[in-house]
């Protein structure tokens, strides 16, 4: 809207109250500078409310002086609103009664300093005389309201300057700045703004003119940026739509894939079972035929003796017969049983692309507001600005420039911050199904440790945590004898691959875990909270205390786990506090753990459910409880080994791509006990004791090109323990 736009120009809708839907009525501008009619402000507010929801853009504003009256006047918007009013007016009824004569007669002008009617003969007079002088400005002849070219700056400059608040009888010469631009009058100077920054009017408007125009020119350079973004979030929304479908099509592929060879493995085993059982019955009337004739002349002698050959071997046939259909039997339920839970492992995959999809479709539509909201926020910005730069007027200037100056790097901030990260909206994480159910039976931990090797740390550097991924990348964390916190990427054979410095000065708790194939979840002493990136090195820290209001004093962090699927971050404390972070390290809830656990030594995420590991000496315990807000539950209780008649305590907890869970067992005397759990409940599947040479720190399980394997680093020793999953 530059400052030659003819008022005709101006978009009805600038002009209309969000609220009536009419057009404005003494305009009040809110600070995010939507503006609305005053009446309507306050049929709005709640009775006895301080604030005010901006309905446009819901944002939350203090009301000044507590009412609606302590906002501001949008004066430019009034000043058009009053001049089309005013034609308008003379439109429907030229007569008025001149100011002047006193005589009702067509107008022929009107005086913005008399703020009424002239007749023509008293506007020629008005427009002449010396005594008139310094109304002649502010004279508009009403043969010029219906000229296409009357501009906004030219209806601006037939307004008068506004009367001193202190003293209406006199007209504002000056400025106040030090009470906010504040219009005054002469006496004034000396008097309460006495001392005050004080301003010429005219100078001060140019130079915050400038400042506006400076301002919406850098602002503009984000313009495409800012409409752009709804169509990515559009586009998102559609890959979304595109990659559930795809995504469900491969599990139910993959399901009928493994139904099918699975039911061709029991037709397999039936048909091996009958075969056996064949062969069987062919030598049994073999061996019959072979022991008839050796006791053909027996027989004559001893028929007793022939009949009781043949019990026996009658006997031993049914007796194996009886092991071959037990055995083809156990097969074929064991092959049953995996084609079961293969069935309930995909309808709990599909149950969780269809919650990620609403989850993402929900988010997705909060960003497209947000973006929405943006835009419009965009629009009445260069529109409010390019209407105070169209007009020129230097005392409405320099009362509004300074907040659309606020709002201009509020709005351009918030456009220049980076894009969300659609990708991950527009897909859903699924983590791999459990196949290759075969007769074999349970996943087991490798009676005798696979492999010891070395990890080639520098000297000075401890463990503490260890994490792996589903490509066999490694990472752990620890600190070193100069108490710092660091993190490191190793190979299967303790070789290190790369190292960083973290944040923090002191030993303990520095936790890790891998969010996705490149990115780990880190946490140091001092409540830092980071993502670190094995990629590019990069790393992103917060504190706790700064995200978390009225956040412990003596609270610290203590563990931390992934939820890939959900891109969250599980925190665990040295209390019943567990904090959730998204991937940008923004806090998404906070979740009070059961009584019975007193601190989240250790945790792991399992089917939903949040494994945690109690480490109290004398009564440590392990629960897998609810994600539940903002008080979790408790759903089952790991069951406590005893190997030894020694009083375990948990240490940490991981879980394989099958289900099965793991835990790190520790007992006063330093022992370490590896054991294996069932995936549904807490039993106890079987218990590795570790050489009392190595005492483990922490466990995790990793893929290799041979299978998953479990990792033990151990914490003086310095080695790596590898335990096969057969």
């Amino acid at each position: 809207m530059a400052s030659a736009s003819p008022l005709k120009d101006i978009d009805e809708q600038y002009l209309q109250c969000c609220i009536c839907m009419e057009q404005l009525k003494e305009p009040k501008i809110l600070p995010c500078l939507h503006r609305y009619c005053r009446e309507c402000l306050e049929r709005i507010l709640q009775k006895g409310a301080k604030k005010i929801e901006c309905v446009t853009c819901r944002e939350v504003h203090t009301l000044p002086k507590g009412d609606i009256n302590g906002l501001k006047t949008d004066f430019n918007t009034k000043n058009i609103i009053e001049f089309i009013q005013l034609q308008d007016s003379v439109k429907v009824d030229p007569l008025r009664t001149c100011i002047h004569c006193n005589k009702k007669q067509e107008a022929s002008a009107f005086c913005f300093r008399c703020n009424d009617f002239l007749c023509k003969t008293c506007h020629a007079f008005h427009a002449s005389s010396p005594m008139f002088q310094d109304h002649h400005p502010h004279i508009f002849s009403l043969s010029e309201a219906e000229a296409a070219n009357l501009t906004i700056q030219k209806l601006s400059s037939l307004r008068v300057a506004p009367r001193c608040q202190t003293h209406p009888e006199k007209l504002s010469e000056l400025c106040c700045t030090t009470c906010g631009n504040l219009p005054i009058c002469i006496p004034c100077t000396y008097g309460e703004h006495r001392g005050h920054n004080l301003e010429e009017v005219k100078s001060l408007a140019k130079i915050q003119r400038e400042m506006l125009k400076g301002k919406i020119t850098d602002l503009l350079q984000y313009k495409e940026k800012a409409y752009s973004m709804r169509e990515e979030i559009k586009k998102a929304k559609d890959k979304l739509e595109l990659n559930v479908d795809q995504e469900s099509r491969k599990l139910q592929e993959q399901l009928d894939r493994e139904g099918e060879r699975i039911k061709k493995e029991i037709h397999d085993a039936e048909k091996e079972s009958n075969t056996k059982q064949a062969d069987l019955q062919e030598r049994m009337k073999e061996e019959t035929s072979a022991r008839l004739r050796e006791l053909e002349k027996e027989m004559r002698e001893s028929r007793e003796r022939y009949e009781q050959a043949c019990r026996e071997e009658q006997q031993e046939a049914d007796l194996n017969f009886r092991k071959i259909k037990e055995k083809n039997n156990e097969e074929k339920k064991q092959l049953e049983e995996g084609l079961r839970v293969m069935n309930n492992e995909i309808h709990e995959l599909l149950a969780s692309i269809r919650t990620q999809k609403d989850e993402n479709t929900k988010e997705i539509k909060e960003l497209s507001d947000h973006f929405d909201g943006i835009v419009k926020r965009f629009e009445n910005v260069t529109a409010t600005a390019d209407c105070i730069l169209a007009a020129q007027n230097d005392w409405t200037d320099v009362q509004c420039i300074l907040d659309v100056c606020r709002v201009v790097d509020l709005l351009r901030k918030e456009v220049k911050r980076d894009n969300p990260g659609m990708e991950n909206l527009s897909g859903v994480k699924i983590r791999g199904l459990s196949v290759g159910v075969t007769v074999r039976g349970k996943v087991g931990i490798s009676e005798d440790v696979e492999s010891i090797v070395d990890l080639h740390i520098e000297e000075g550097m401890y463990i503490n945590d260890i994490t792996g991924n589903e490509d066999g990348t490694i990472a752990i964390t620890g600190w070193t004898s100069a108490y710092q916190t660091y993190i490191a990427v190793i190979t299967m054979g303790g070789s290190l691959q790369q190292q960083h410095i973290l944040p923090g000065t002191v030993w303990s708790s520095v936790r890790c875990s891998f969010l996705s194939q490149y990115l780990i979840a880190v946490i140091c002493a001092g409540n830092q909270i980071g993502i670190y990136n094995i990629r590019d090195q990069s790393r992103r820290f917060i504190n706790l205390s700064d995200v978390i209001m009225n956040c412990p004093t003596n609270q610290q962090v203590s563990s931390v786990t992934t939820d890939p699927v959900n891109g969250h971050i599980i925190v665990g404390c040295n209390s019943r506090d567990v904090y959730v972070f998204n991937s940008e390290l923004e806090h998404v809830k906070t979740m009070k753990l059961p009584d019975v656990i007193k601190r989240a030594s250790g945790i792991a995420m399992h089917k939903g459910n949040l494994l945690v590991c109690d480490f109290i000496s004398g009564t440590g315990r392990a629960f897998a409880v609810t994600m539940k807000q903002p008080a979790s539950e408790v759903e089952y209780e790991f069951t406590k080994p005893t190997l030894g008649g020694y009083n375990w305590y948990p240490l940490c907890v991981c879980t394989d791509q099958n289900g099965y869970i793991y835990m790190l067992w520790e007992e006063d005397g330093g022992r370490s006990l590896i054991v294996q759990y069932t995936k549904d409940g807490g039993q106890i599947e079987l218990e590795r004791e570790v050489d009392r040479n190595h005492n483990g720190i922490a466990i995790t399980a990793v893929q290799t090109k041979q299978g998953e394997k479990l990792l033990l680093p151990t914490l003086e020793t310095k080695k790596l323990l590898t335990y096969g999953l057969t």
